[in-house]
């Protein structure tokens, strides 16, 4: 078979935007960083940009400067323009970016003379991810300057053009010629590998490896609606739990005043402080118990309380008057309450309940 030798000249992307930076985890040995791109950088910096541009804040107003080896940087080194960045685009391996080429800058990258981005970023725009005591790990958020250069730090970055024209996965950008059928075309060279991808598409649906298109639709139209159902069915739980946790709060909030009315506790100051930690118990059995703490029992019948108004105390003074007993009993409640309060403000990771305790057993 007779075949042709195509020695293809280096390429820009088919859409014209240009991959800026890849995401990943990038060590700066130099800066002492690892920096963080992921999805939350890629966005903020993407958006900035954008905005900027949009306002004219940036480096050159709306633009900004696309140098060489950094050296713009450099007071001895020339500052000459290859390029000027206009737009960002966030997609899922990185962000990319539109790029105004010079007459500097466009036989330098379309002869390949320069081949890969390196960008920029100020510590002021930087998120500290970790804790002191390990290697110090970064989250850029804006997107300081832009140059270009055959050696970059931060790895993983497509080239800014590329002998290879061929989708993701197929020959290796090294490649500097195809072997192409005689009258054939590149799209007749990416047929099998095609076929193979749809394969496996198929097999990955369930379906037999030589499926249909119709089959490869019709399965993927089941998924698609079965993740419509199961979004739909999230909202519906979602507003009816809303209600649901109202309902609860209410309720909540009615045991606990039942509860505060059974162990007579009458004082408006020590309900309004006893509330908010009553609600946070888990159960009615905890929260009878914090009252209990605090010295407050469950009220007695009608007919007991009738019979026995009074509290008898082997002590100077005699009888003492319930009433009276249950104002003092308030008072201290009132005092242990305080106290709590004072530990948990001087000591904020104790819990309120503990505090409690804690305050209990110094004033009793």
């Amino acid at each position: 078979m007779n075949t042709k030798i195509l020695n293809r000249e280096f390429q820009h992307p088919a859409d014209g935007w240009y991959q800026i930076e890849a995401k990943g985890n990038h060590p700066n040995r130099t800066a002492g960083v690892v920096q963080v791109i992921d999805d939350e950088a890629c966005a903020a910096i993407v958006n900035r940009f954008n905005a900027d541009a949009t306002a004219g804040r940036l480096s050159h107003g709306s633009e900004m400067l696309i140098d060489h080896e950094h050296f713009k940087h450099d007071a001895d080194k020339e500052s000459t323009a290859y390029g000027w960045l206009t737009k960002l685009d966030n997609r899922a391996d990185g962000f990319y970016g539109q790029v105004r080429w010079t007459n500097t800058g466009k036989p330098a990258v379309d002869g390949g003379d320069y081949r890969f981005f390196s960008t920029e970023y100020d510590p002021a725009d930087l998120t500290v991810l970790n804790k002191e005591g390990k290697a110090k790990t970064v989250r850029p958020l804006r997107l300081d300057g832009l140059t270009l250069t055959n050696d970059p730090n931060n790895k993983g970055g497509r080239p800014i053009t590329n002998r290879d024209n061929f989708a993701e996965g197929g020959p290796s950008a090294a490649n500097q010629s195809a072997v192409v059928p005689q009258g054939g075309t590149m799209a007749d060279k990416n047929k099998p590998n095609q076929a193979k991808t749809m394969k496996n598409v198929a097999i990955k649906l369930g379906l037999a490896a030589e499926a249909s298109e119709d089959a490869v639709l019709e399965a993927v139209t089941k998924i698609i609606n079965r993740a419509d159902s199961a979004a739909a069915d999230v909202v519906k739980l979602t507003n009816r739990l809303t209600p649901l946790e109202a309902e609860n709060q209410t309720l909540l909030g009615e045991q606990v005043e039942a509860l505060l009315d059974a162990h007579k506790v009458t004082d408006a100051k020590v309900r309004n402080q006893a509330k908010p930690v009553l609600l946070k118990l888990t159960n009615r059995a905890e929260r009878v118990g914090f009252l209990e703490d605090f010295g407050f029992k469950a009220g007695k019948g009608q007919a007991a309380a009738e019979a026995d108004k009074t509290r008898v105390l082997n002590r100077g003074g005699g009888a003492v008057p319930e009433s009276e007993s249950d104002d003092a009993e308030q008072k201290q409640a009132g005092k242990i309450m305080n106290r709590a309060r004072e530990i948990v403000k001087e000591t904020p990771s104790i819990q309120l309940a503990v505090a409690v305790g804690m305050a209990k057993r110094e004033i009793v």
